[in-house]
């Protein structure tokens, strides 16, 4: 009996957390609140409009002629700068969708298709073939992203030409600015 005796149970210690703490003044403050990156400090927008701005900082201007609405205007397209019209986004989103849409179908047609022809035709079918279709494909899909971003017109009352070559030309400077961190125009 007395060599098996480690089965017997015992009783267990209580657990206990690595530390307690009688005053939660001394708790570190990064077990509190997580760290915040600086730049959601800095600029706590969301997803809605910007907040108004009150109006004990805004001075008054009482020259003649000069209408609180006017200043209303002019704040306004202060903020709607960086803001892409509606129109724009669709028609951006159309194009993304088809060129985007029309490689990965075709690439995906692919698969079956090789399957096909190894399994039912019994072609012997190298596996690089596959491979190699499916990467210029699904590449081609990447790449619709950026041709369809570019491809629209981004002026909201024109439509633009079907494929939309002269306007990815005309595009392709900006968009290439604003990747390399040009952002805004130097004018403004």
């Amino acid at each position: 009996m007395n060599a098996l005796s480690f089965l017997r149970p015992t009783a267990l210690a209580p657990l206990q957390p690595p530390y307690r703490f009688s005053d939660p003044s001394l708790i570190p403050r990064s077990r509190l609140h997580p760290p915040r990156s600086a730049a959601a400090l800095k600029s706590p927008r969301g997803f809605g409009p910007s907040p108004r701005k009150s109006g004990k900082n805004r001075k008054s201007d009482k020259r003649p002629g000069f209408d609180e609405d006017d200043e209303d205007e002019i704040e306004d397209e202060d903020d709607g700068g960086g803001i892409i019209p509606e129109a724009v986004t669709n028609r951006m989103m159309r194009r993304m969708g088809v060129s985007i849409g029309i490689p990965l179908f075709v690439g995906l047609l692919f698969f079956p298709f090789f399957y096909y022809l190894k399994a039912v035709a019994k072609l012997d079918v190298p596996s690089w073939v596959p491979v190699l279709v499916s990467f210029f494909f699904f590449g081609a899909s990447l790449l619709g992203i950026s041709y369809g971003i570019v491809s629209a017109s981004w002026d909201p009352l024109r439509e633009g030409s079907f494929l939309g070559w002269t306007e990815a030309q005309r595009n392709w400077p900006v968009f290439w600015q604003s990747l390399r961190g040009g952002g805004r125009l130097k004018g403004k």
